[in-house]
């Protein structure tokens, strides 16, 4: 399993394009694979993490409408994204969009995988709490 930490401040080209950042970019030997985020972010997945997510999927339910619905609407934002010659990947409208992604870029290292942020929703939603009361959540979760 990969494991990413760190954040990285960048911007989108005239064409919506951007560069996985190289201190994440040296991780990967793999292609990338992208989707809506649990939170309003773009999520990057190696494609080995991307299987063995989906391998977890084989687990639900068939026969639950609702479940299976939710997975088609998941699994619908899942793309996977090549670089052009000069390394850059253009984003999705759909993606950019979902992210509230417009000029300003912040990349996350988020343990297996890469989150691509608009740096306003991003310092908008991380306000919210301290970094200690980040710190208490994520140990309550933990114990």
């Amino acid at each position: 399993m990969k494991c990413f930490s760190g954040e990285h401040y960048h911007q989108l080209d005239a064409k919506n394009r951007i560069r996985i950042p190289a201190k994440f970019k040296s991780e990967i030997s793999e292609k990338l694979v992208f989707s809506k985020g649990v939170t309003p972010c773009i999520y990057v997945l190696p494609y080995s993490e991307y299987a063995e997510m989906v391998e977890k999927f084989n687990n639900l339910p068939q026969f639950d409408a609702q479940i299976q619905l939710a997975l088609s609407v998941y699994m619908a934002s899942f793309e996977v994204l090549e670089e052009d010659n000069q390394g850059r990947i253009l984003l999705p409208n759909s993606l950019l969009e979902y992210a509230g992604i417009e000029k300003n870029v912040v990349t996350v290292g988020a343990k297996n995988r890469l989150e691509i942020w608009g740096e306003e929703r991003r310092k908008a939603l991380t306000s919210q709490k301290t970094f200690e009361e980040y710190m208490a959540l994520l140990s309550s979760r933990l114990s």
